[in-house]
């Protein structure tokens, strides 16, 4: 199960991370009211998640292999390898209903999007569930049950997605000439746009997953309360990434619409908004570390003294932390509407693995800052990230207007 989680986290990531250049070139082009490039970016979206999900199928279906040469227990690969090939079957469905998604953000339509995800999320829990355990007469499958439960849930979601907006009336005409082929294609530059999205998003988890393994050699106290720290910052950035990605199709709504100076104060919009948001919950981190660390803790058991006083510390530096990362965010989202992707990957390539990481492995072991050295080295490294992408932000923003209004053209 571990195995696998792994294997299918890293590609969702790369490939969702992808798939997020259609929601940028569709508010493009919904700003500029541009109905029928709306359409040809949807089929070649639609045509992208295809492709994606055939690559997909062969690597999930010919994975155990290399499992084995990694040096994995058999037994265990082998129960990968199943779960694996049910898992298979559910990427295409899975990727055809990220796509609509894409699709419907773009127009700026998000709440419809929570009400699919709260369904879908109900249905993975319901079929996983049941065919693991073999429960309302379904077969006890056991870890593959999972796999299983995954796809058929991926099915039904890209089946009422697919009719939702088959049949929906502010979204039908555009499918109408999805499959006319004599026109220009988007192919390339949702590709341009949307790998280093991907791209970044693995080089990101892939350095909190190094942060982990760092923490876990410090010793298995830390690395407890390490974990206390980063369940509370996972839940809020998913906030904050919400507001960039709303920040990046506002902005794309404006710049399509050849409204520069408007999409410049929505995207300062955004990243105050961000900051603000995240510096009201780094006061709740400071003043009130134990009301949050109850959550997981009995903080009167004197058994657990050491361990809290390490998770406030932890606390007191990541509040800080967030505020940098919640303005780096969203002057990631900025940047998205500008279609500039590449340099938001090498500045993220930089700060967290040419910076945070090496500088917090110094503070932690050769300094003996322990782990709030990692965190400190997250700190600066996030700090660098802030700085170049403001400094790139305002320069597009400010001297790149011709090609701005080009671009969305």
């Amino acid at each position: 199960g571990a195995l696998v989680s792994w294997l299918y986290a890293t590609f969702a990531v790369i490939m969702f991370g992808t798939l997020g250049s259609i929601n940028i070139l569709i508010s493009h082009k919904h700003g500029a009211n541009d109905q029928a490039g709306i359409s040809l970016v949807a089929r070649d979206g639609l045509l992208l998640s295809l492709l994606m999900a055939i690559a997909a199928f062969f690597l999930f279906w010919n994975m155990s292999p290399i499992f084995l040469i990694f040096g994995q227990n058999p037994s265990v690969v082998l129960l990968a390898k199943s779960y694996l090939h049910a898992l298979a079957w559910g990427l295409l469905p899975n990727f055809v209903s990220v796509t609509i998604f894409e699709f419907i953000i773009g127009l700026g339509h998000a709440r419809m999007i929570m009400y699919f995800t709260v369904f879908g999320v109900s249905l993975v829990i319901f079929f996983s569930y049941s065919l693991i355990f073999g429960a309302f007469g379904f077969p006890a499958l056991g870890i593959v049950g999972a796999g299983w439960g995954m796809t058929i849930s991926y099915w039904i979601i890209a089946i009422v997605i697919s009719l939702f907006v088959l049949n929906h009336k502010d979204y039908k005409h555009y499918f109408r000439s999805i499959l006319n082929k004599n026109k220009p294609s988007y192919l390339w530059e949702l590709l341009k746009v949307g790998f280093p999205i991907g791209a970044m998003y693995c080089f990101e988890v892939g350095f909190f997953f190094a942060l982990t393994l760092v923490m876990g050699s410090l010793g298995s106290q830390l690395l407890a309360a390490n974990q206390i720290v980063m369940q509370y910052l996972c839940i809020l950035m998913s906030m904050i990434f919400s507001i960039a990605q709303a920040t990046t199709v506002r902005m794309g709504h404006l710049l399509g619409a050849k409204s520069i100076n408007l999409a410049k104060r929505a995207g300062y919009t955004g990243i105050m908004i961000s900051a603000i948001f995240m510096g009201i919950v780094a006061i709740i981190f400071w003043m009130f570390p134990s009301l949050l660390i109850s959550v997981d803790l009995d903080i009167h058991n004197s058994i657990n003294t050491n361990i809290i006083n390490e998770i406030k510390i932890l606390f007191a530096v990541s509040a800080l932390f967030q505020i940098i990362e919640a303005t780096r965010i969203s002057l990631f989202g900025a940047l998205r509407a500008l279609k500039d992707t590449n340099f938001t990957l090498l500045a993220s390539i930089i700060s967290f693995w040419g910076i945070a990481l090496p500088m917090g492995y110094l503070l932690a072991t050769y300094f003996q800052f322990g782990g709030i050295g990692l965190w400190w080295g997250m700190v600066l490294g996030a700090s660098c990230s802030v700085l170049l992408l403001y400094w790139r932000f305002k320069s597009k923003i400010r001297c790149d207007i011709p090609a701005l209004i080009t671009a969305t053209a």
